[in-house]
């Protein structure tokens, strides 16, 4: 459940809606039951801490449980009351699976958010609660000042005699009064929530620091992609041009005196003008492939697949082709996670088989590349081995997370989490679906839609 639901915006002016009024009577229905059982169980769960811990059995169930109400009362203040939730990016694990999630609920334990959170759960409850018992007073009083003006008549209170007239007016009275505390429990519910769930000056100050490390991560890897070109260029493609030159300055000395040589001098400069032709295009795909711009991601990691010297299990997944396109810069990003992972498996693991899958949901494009060879991958910025570092800046970059770990049965798991709506807690760190190695395997191409009409 994403729990990150910030608006931007001027700050909303208090307002009474028929949701918030409906608040304020599920609040009182929750007070005479959820609150004491919350409160029950907390304390009971104190109180047993001594007893070898047996308390934690009680503890446990209930932080997991404030967890989960903690993100709905944020839905609940976006949705009814129009607030603005600011919460700070929080420690993620790097721990796949159930390990990770359990890894997780811990991290968000030792947050403020969280805490404050819990205490507004109660509060509201609380408050809303004691509005909600003053409106069913104030109802009986409506109820029972009419029912007496209309069947009883007059009522004489000692030597009070209170007439028809007078109990209508104490009814009318006893109603607009319930209608009040309905609307004042609204406001004070929006005023709990505001004061403790909305954010913070500090949490806006979280938030831009993790803003600003997401664009350094764009800066460091914009210089790592220019480092690469550079390098590529000096060590590649330069020197074979310097020589292309240099067998055309001797063929062009030698085309009158000796045109056999001069001949066989221009063949080569061809051969060699060919392959500094085709270093140029691989260059070019290495900033951005034509592939990708013109057919999609799908047959650009289908080009990158056949290409492997390791034979590719593909799958991907893109959803169906009512939704959005891609942006341009997360397709990029998810390419080039696939392509250095397949050139890393092909130069360094020395493995038999290696799986990709891409899968896409609502929020997030998940990529995970396995493979069956040595293992023992790892981040590096020791500017020997970088290209591990400079996908996790392209990732970060994005406000997503790359995560390298140990497959189960040997080898290396990469899994980038990227967010499509921008937003970094919709990233999660755990993989995407597995897929299952089939030794031998060729790759495997599922067209786009592009490709299905062409």
């Amino acid at each position: 459940m994403d729990d990150t639901t910030a608006r931007s915006g001027a700050r909303p002016r208090p307002r009474l809606t028929p949701a918030s009024i409906a608040t304020v009577v599920v609040g009182g229905l929750l007070f005479l039951s959820w609150f004491w059982m919350s409160l029950a169980t907390l304390i009971a769960g104190i109180s047993a801490l001594p007893a070898l811990g047996s308390g934690l059995l009680l503890l446990l169930p209930w932080l997991l449980v404030m967890q989960v109400v903690v993100r709905i009362e944020r839905r609940r203040a976006v949705a009814v009351h129009g607030l603005q939730v600011i919460l700070p990016p929080r420690r993620r694990s790097r721990r796949p699976g159930p390990v990770g999630w359990l890894q997780n609920r811990w991290f968000e334990l030792g947050t403020g958010a969280f805490w404050r959170g819990t205490l507004h759960h109660h509060l509201a409850l609380l408050v809303t609660g004691m509005f909600f018992l003053a409106f069913l007073l104030a109802l009986w009083g409506a109820w029972t000042g009419w029912e007496l003006a209309i069947a009883h008549g007059p009522l004489e209170l000692g030597r009070l005699e209170l007439s028809r007239a007078a109990l209508g007016v104490i009814g009318s009275v006893s109603l607009v009064l319930a209608a009040l505390m309905l609307a004042l429990g609204a406001l004070a519910d929006r005023g709990l929530a505001r004061g403790l769930i909305s954010g913070s000056e500090d949490d806006l100050r979280e938030q831009v620091a993790e803003l600003a490390e997401r664009r350094q991560g764009a800066v460091d890897a914009a210089a790592q992609e220019r480092l690469r070109i550079e390098r590529d260029l000096h060590d590649g493609v330069q020197p074979r041009l310097v020589n292309l030159a240099m067998t055309l300055g001797i063929a062009k000395s030698a085309i009158r005196t000796d045109p056999d040589r001069a001949e066989r001098l221009v063949g080569e400069a061809h051969v060699e003008a060919k392959g500094v032709m085709t270093d140029l295009r691989q260059l070019a795909r290495g900033i951005h492939p034509a592939v990708l711009t013109d057919r999609g991601l799908d047959a650009a990691l289908s080009a990158l697949a056949a290409r492997s010297r390791v034979p590719v299990d593909l799958q991907v997944d893109l959803g169906s082709s009512t939704r959005p396109p891609l942006d341009p810069e997360r397709e990029a990003v998810a390419y080039f996670v696939v392509a250095e992972a397949l050139t890393n498996v092909a130069k360094h693991a020395e493995a038999t088989q290696a799986s990709v899958d891409v899968v896409r949901d609502a929020h997030v494009l998940r990529v995970r590349i396995e493979d069956d060879g040595l293992g023992g991958a790892e981040v590096r910025r020791d500017g020997l081995s970088t290209g591990l570092a400079g996908l996790t800046d392209r990732v970060r970059a994005t406000g997503g997370v790359l995560e390298v770990s140990a497959a189960p049965e040997g080898g290396t798991v990469l899994a980038a989490a990227i967010p499509l709506s921008g937003r970094p807690d919709a990233a999660r760190p755990d993989a995407a679906r597995p897929v299952t190695a089939r030794p031998g395997a060729r790759p495997e191409h599922r067209p786009t839609t592009q490709e299905t009409r062409r």
